[in-house]
């Protein structure tokens, strides 16, 4: 049975690393520590079968809201069967458990944090929209203002058209009106001449009948 030795580097120490390495080890049934080392790094020491070493080694690089595992360096030897159980090493000062549930609850409300931003961006997103919306109903509004404006005049321009027909109709009756009298006048003017003269060509008709008929009669020893 062989044993992994690892030493991480990165943002690894005082983010819950440890802890994280701990339940992983768990997981895959292995034997070992992990502990803190003066230079920033990570050690972990781990035993157990090959294929669950090597699962193990590849989930090390851990990257969330505290923990950056930047490099790892490993190697390979024989077990020594020393080891009951998975442990995380602590050293003097640390507040051990407390702290990794302060690690965990500060990732939790990074975590939080993040999709509280993400929310209020998007719902700035979506009052940007409806701005955009209230704006373009406006300019609608304002167009079909524009539009009712211009059937207003168009309506005006055909009501004044409308009225200068209506002058021009009673002009042309006034024009007509006079042309008709004066026409009336001149033919009534025009018939009491021919009436005129036909009185004076029948006066005469008969003048001269009334000689024809006194010669008639002279001769005839009427």
């Amino acid at each position: 049975m062989p044993r992994l030795t690892a030493f991480i580097s990165g943002m690894v120490q005082k983010t819950g690393y440890r802890a994280n390495v701990v339940i992983l080890a768990n997981a895959f049934g292995l034997q070992g520590y992990v502990q803190n080392l003066p230079n920033g790094k990570v050690k972990v020491v781990a035993e157990g079968k090959q294929t669950d070493l090597e699962r193990f080694q590849s989930c090390l690089s851990i990257k969330d809201a505290l923990i950056d595992v930047q490099s790892i360096e490993n190697e390979y030897t024989a077990a020594t069967g020393e080891f009951t159980g998975f442990e995380k090493m602590v050293s003097g000062g640390e507040t051990d458990q407390r702290l990794d549930k302060a690690a965990d609850l500060l990732k939790d409300l990074i975590v939080v944090s993040k999709d509280i931003v993400v929310e209020l961006k998007g719902s700035r997103e979506d009052i940007k929209g409806v701005r955009d919306e209230v704006k373009g109903a406006r300019e609608d509004i304002k167009g079909v203002r524009d539009e009712v404006k211009g059937a207003r005049e168009d309506i005006r321009g055909v009501h004044e058209a409308v009225q200068n027909v209506c002058q021009a109709v009673n002009n042309v009756g006034e024009i007509l009106a006079e042309k008709i009298d004066d026409a009336r006048d001149e033919v009534m003017s025009e018939v009491k001449e021919l009436r005129s003269d036909l009185r004076d060509d029948l006066k005469e008709r008969l003048i001269r009948m009334e000689a024809d008929i006194s010669q008639v009669k002279a001769k005839c020893g009427l």
